[in-house]
């Protein structure tokens, strides 16, 4: 073959990996949770059904992850399923335990029973995918499980509640995450109570477990559905909901910044975290989420965005640069190409990060489009949870290209992209929508 030719055939091997091979294996795709995979196909829009998975034991919170042409999906029944990606047919399933229920504890989630909430992660290395159970016992417990990629066997089966936890008011919702050789997840609680949120972390093998409790007087849960997320130095970061304090300061409703062993580095909160606290309006209603540039972005409850320092997170009132987005933001975020792609209740909002670093409202989505939007093939996919849309938005306008009528869904349903196709989950079942010429 002549040098051209090989330029030929290696481009058309660079195109194939980029449209049909893109990996998918942590909340919205990195540990940075930018919910933008660049290796997806260039164009996508528009997509047609390809398939429907079986009916699927439990409801669906998670976000499905892709790897090695398996679509896992983990569901509030404590089973974990591995799809085929081109068919959607089961490969394999666990089902791990009895999901604990709202009656076997004092202060439930809303969600009944509660299994397996926050979206696992793969770990390419040992090809394994982590998830934590919620189980009903007796005693009830949260377990975290490693599960073999290609068959579903147990490679890690130990307590997820290491001394610290307390199961019966300690609930997993966000995503786990992984880095410097560890998994990590959070633990927040209902407004109920006495209970501290936490990270906790253990090594890929299920050893050395290590715990980070929130200083608070009371509460400062750990939930957002996007989890925990990790910079480029291997340092945690995690966003905490509202207290009961509004007098002395207790690390709730703020970003705080932990090192990979989980010893606390530094954080911040709003200079108006006490009214904040006093209203609901906590800040952890959606996860940190890296920027380029050594930036941290951050919304909540209350719908003022803000900017802050990786390096030095400002403590109170610190942040590089904030706005009022007018919307209360729930879920993941996303950026792709100087937009950050915001889950507002009232629908996504664009937002651009412009030079300074400063903040501006682009676009408002469509009012049903509230669930935690991601990025591929030049469209922002979000699903209206209850309208059940699935749209393909303009990420410069805000436009919708298409919308499909995918199913009722749980709340902060997150699509995940993969080359070619789109895949959300929807309230008993995965979707995926394959790209088409055809209009």
């Amino acid at each position: 073959m002549n040098g051209r030719g090989r330029w030929l055939a290696y481009g058309l091997l660079v195109a194939l990996i980029a449209t049909g091979c893109s990996q998918w294996t942590t909340y919205h795709h990195d540990s940075g949770r930018s919910g933008n995979d660049p290796s997806a196909a260039s164009t996508i829009v528009p997509v047609a059904h390809k398939w429907t998975s079986p009916f699927l034991d439990g409801f669906v919170f998670a976000q499905p992850l892709v790897y090695h042409n398996k679509v896992y999906v983990a569901t509030e029944h404590d089973t974990v399923y591995a799809l085929d990606l081109s068919t959607g047919e089961v490969v394999w399933s666990r089902h791990l335990a009895e999901p604990m229920r709202a009656t076997s504890v004092v202060c439930p989630l809303n969600i009944d029973p509660l299994g397996i909430t926050g979206t696992p992660v793969i770990d390419t290395a040992s090809n394994t995918i982590f998830a934590v159970t919620a189980e009903l016992g007796p005693p009830v417990a949260h377990r975290l499980y490693g599960l073999d990629l290609d068959t579903g066997a147990t490679r890690v089966d130990v307590s997820a509640d290491p001394p610290g936890t307390d199961p019966t008011m300690d609930n997993q919702r966000p995503a786990l995450a992984l880095g410097s050789g560890r998994v990590y997840w959070g633990y927040g609680g209902e407004d109920c109570g006495q209970y501290h949120g936490k990270v906790v972390s253990m090594t890929t093998d299920g050893t050395d477990p290590i715990v980070y409790v929130v200083p608070t007087t009371n509460r400062g849960s750990i939930w957002s559905p996007s989890g925990p997320a990790i910079d480029s130095d291997g340092n945690v970061w995690v966003t905490t909901g509202d207290g009961t304090e509004t007098t002395n300061f207790d690390h709730s409703t703020s970003v705080i910044k932990l090192s990979p062993t989980l010893q606390e580095l530094g954080f911040f909160a709003p200079s108006n975290w006490a009214s904040l606290n006093s209203s609901g309006l906590e800040l952890g209603s959606t996860g940190p989420m890296m920027l380029p540039g050594g930036l941290v972005f951050q919304v909540g409850k209350s719908g003022t965005a803000y900017v802050i320092n990786q390096a030095a997170p400002g403590g109170i009132g610190g942040q590089v640069t904030s706005l009022s987005l007018g919307c209360g933001a729930y879920g993941g975020n996303a950026f792709a190409g100087g937009m950050i792609f915001v889950p507002c209740t009232t629908g996504t909002r664009g937002v651009a990060l412009d030079d300074g670093p400063t903040l501006r409202v682009v676009w408002r989505g469509p009012g049903d489009a509230n669930g935690s939007p991601t990025f591929g093939g030049n469209a922002v996919w979000v699903i209206g949870v209850d309208s059940g849309t699935l749209y393909a938005l303009n990420p410069t306008t805000g436009a919708v290209l298409q919308s499909i009528a995918a199913g009722h869904s749980r709340h902060f349903t997150s699509p995940t992209i993969n080359g070619d196709t789109v895949i959300v989950a929807t309230d008993h079942m995965v979707q995926a929508y394959e790209h088409t010429t055809s209009p």
